[in-house]
């Protein structure tokens, strides 16, 4: 009498397994985004946190909300008022000097003639 054995022991099961294709991995310091259809070899995006950016990355959030048009109900553009553009030049100056702070290399060069002192 022979035996038939089979690999399959046990009941089979019913529900085929779940491949995740997005998913995210949030570390200390960074957040790592993986889409495997998009790059299946690795994360398609790294995104770091560090707070010595965090100052730089709101102002320059807000100076792009402020630039972008609104619009009415029925779908005419608002006007842009001398207290919105106030607001934008304002942003725009704490941003840069923010930009300065961080990266000092990046600060264009003073040009034109020294000024003479006249405390002699």
């Amino acid at each position: 009498m022979s035996y038939k054995i089979t690999e399959n022991r046990g009941r089979p099961s019913e529900k085929p397994a779940v491949i995740i294709k997005k998913f995210t991995r949030e570390y200390d310091d960074s957040i790592w985004y993986y889409d495997l259809d998009k790059f299946p070899n690795g994360p398609y995006l790294v995104e770091i946190i560090d707070p010595k950016f965090d100052k730089i990355e709101k102002l320059y959030n807000k100076l792009e909300r402020l630039q972008t048009p609104k619009f009415h109900e029925n779908g005419r553009k608002k006007r842009t008022t001398k207290v919105d553009k106030i607001k934008m030049e304002a942003t725009e100056r704490a941003y840069w000097k923010e930009h300065y702070r961080l990266f000092p290399e990046d600060k264009p060069k003073k040009r034109g003639r020294r000024k003479k002192n006249t405390n002699v």
